[in-house]
């Protein structure tokens, strides 16, 4: 389901992640927004960095979908960036990504 989206060793990471949160009985609650600060773009590989709004974001119980209150964290941005790759196909899909857990401030809109 996620190939169309992430390429190489970063598709196993990803998919090993779901797993855990799954072992756990963890899943994602609420949404983040994406605040896109830069990008570029050299040939066939681009880089995003961005100032992740997480303040409607954590995590909640598998079971009963309730928030679990201790993974709602008081920050609510996070840099984060992306690297792609345009495949053979003209599509670009993410081969890594990194939060640095730094709170970050969104561009002005």
């Amino acid at each position: 389901m996620l190939q169309p989206y992430v390429q190489g060793g970063y598709l196993d990471h990803l998919v090993g992640g779901v797993r855990s949160l799954i072992k756990q009985g963890r899943e994602p609650y609420g949404q983040a927004s994406p605040r896109i600060k830069e990008v570029r773009v050299g040939g066939k590989y681009a880089e995003v960095t961005d100032c992740l709004d997480m303040s409607g974001a954590a995590m909640a119980d598998r079971r009963t979908h309730q928030l679990i209150p201790e993974t709602a964290d008081s920050k609510t941005s996070t840099t984060v960036k992306a690297t792609l790759k345009q495949s053979s196909d003209g599509r670009w899909r993410l081969t890594a990504l990194t939060m640095k857990g730094a709170a970050c401030t969104p561009p002005s809109r």
